[in-house]
């Protein structure tokens, strides 16, 4: 076969693409290119989607997801998370000792709106794993996503969805093993702490365990059963005080002022204060916080709610050994 001379190609390019424009007819695109090792289809809440059968970059926009991705042995290109936060606010999303502020960020707030459309497609992903919630932001921007790449968004209702996404997340992947391991780990976990817990001479069906949220310095939030950490201390068999069952409405959580701290009594107390308000109080011993039996009893516990309010299974470990720690002796009350 002739080889041209790189000039003689180039004018036939310039020739051949001549003559498709005055015929009217324009160039195609090559097709793209089938991922290595082919595709497979995953059912999502956005239909029918078509994705790499072995995703090696994927991106995630939802910080559970980021947990779930990462449990289930993947690495990710690029995640939601908030710029300038102590580890990119990923360290409660991210096994111990990982480094947050390693990863890509496609956003500037945490919230699920706030998706830097161009900087995710630089982190060039082969698949992206967002949400749909009862907002609709990212299936609003879906045409967008997809034009980056395979997108496929997971049903997410609230934090009681955290059980169920780590195995929606595993079907996307393929990874139902994984996800059967990371579960039976957890049970482990609640098994040996409960375990503990009762060697120490705590009954968790006899023993009701207070969750309070410092929202402000005018707001307290009462975790209700339903609540993330809620469940957590339900699975540990805990009972909660008669005000923490439910909700008001759609929330999780009862708002009540300062006032009403007396709501917040149990036998023991755990107080939740995060990043969302630095200036919390460290000890809980004077003000209106001495009238609780729980204070007079050294029954008030201090924790972190970054990890406390995380939504994935990194956290409810965190919360199975705060409250291990907590009960059987071993962290020292915050008086």
């Amino acid at each position: 076969m002739v080889s041209l001379p790189r000039t003689a190609r180039t004018l036939v390019t310039v020739a051949a693409l001549g003559s498709l424009l005055a015929c009217g007819c324009s160039p195609q695109p090559p097709a793209p290119e089938e991922p290595e090792g082919g595709t497979r289809t995953v059912e999502a809440a956005n239909g029918s989607v078509e994705i790499p059968a072995t995703p090696r970059r994927i991106a995630v926009l939802w910080r559970p997801t980021l947990a779930a991705v990462t449990l289930l042995g993947h690495d990710v290109v690029a995640t939601m998370g908030t710029p300038g936060g102590e580890d990119q606010g990923l360290a409660p999303f991210l096994p111990e000792g990982a480094d947050g502020g390693g990863h890509a960020l496609v956003t500037n707030s945490p919230s699920e709106e706030d998706v830097d459309v161009e900087e995710l497609a630089n982190a060039a992903p082969d698949l992206i794993i967002g949400v749909s919630t009862p907002v609709g932001a990212q299936a609003d921007m879906l045409e967008s996503l997809e034009a980056i790449a395979p997108t496929v968004l997971l049903e997410w209702e609230g934090t009681g969805s955290w059980r169920g996404h780590l195995d929606e997340v595993a079907g996307v992947l393929d990874a139902s093993e994984e996800a059967g391991r990371a579960l039976e780990a957890y049970e482990e976990a609640v098994a040996s702490a409960r375990g503990d817990i009762e060697a120490a001479g705590v009954d968790p069906a006899a023993t009701e365990l207070s969750l309070v949220r410092l929202q402000s310095g005018s707001e307290i939030r009462l975790e209700t059963a339903e609540s993330f950490p809620g469940q957590v201390v339900d699975d540990l068999g805990f009972a909660r005080p008669e005000g923490q069952l439910e909700g008001e409405g759609p929330t999780d959580y009862i708002a009540q002022s300062y006032e009403n701290l007396d709501r917040a009594d149990g036998d023991a107390v755990f107080v939740m204060a995060g990043s969302g308000y630095p200036d919390a109080p460290r000890t809980f011993s004077e003000g209106v916080w001495s009238n609780l039996d729980a204070v007079r009893e050294e029954a008030v516990y201090r924790v972190d709610h970054d990890h406390w309010g995380a939504a994935n299974h990194y956290a409810a470990l965190r919360i199975v050994e705060d409250v291990r720690a907590a009960l059987t002796g071993e962290a020292e009350p915050a008086l």
